[in-house]
């Protein structure tokens, strides 16, 4: 499901789909909300 979009500090994508296994790993002291001005996750993109 798309959501407001968020990244990971150590990642160069954003996310936005709950769904993408890539965006639900990123761990919580990693975790920022936007997008970072970072592209979208392939894997998100294709959701």
């Amino acid at each position: 499901m798309k959501t407001n979009p968020w990244h990971s500090i150590k990642q160069d994508r954003h996310h936005d789909n709950t769904s993408c296994n890539t965006g639900n790993n990123i761990e919580s002291e990693n975790r920022r909300s936007g997008t970072g001005g970072k592209p979208l996750c392939t894997e998100c993109a294709r959701l």
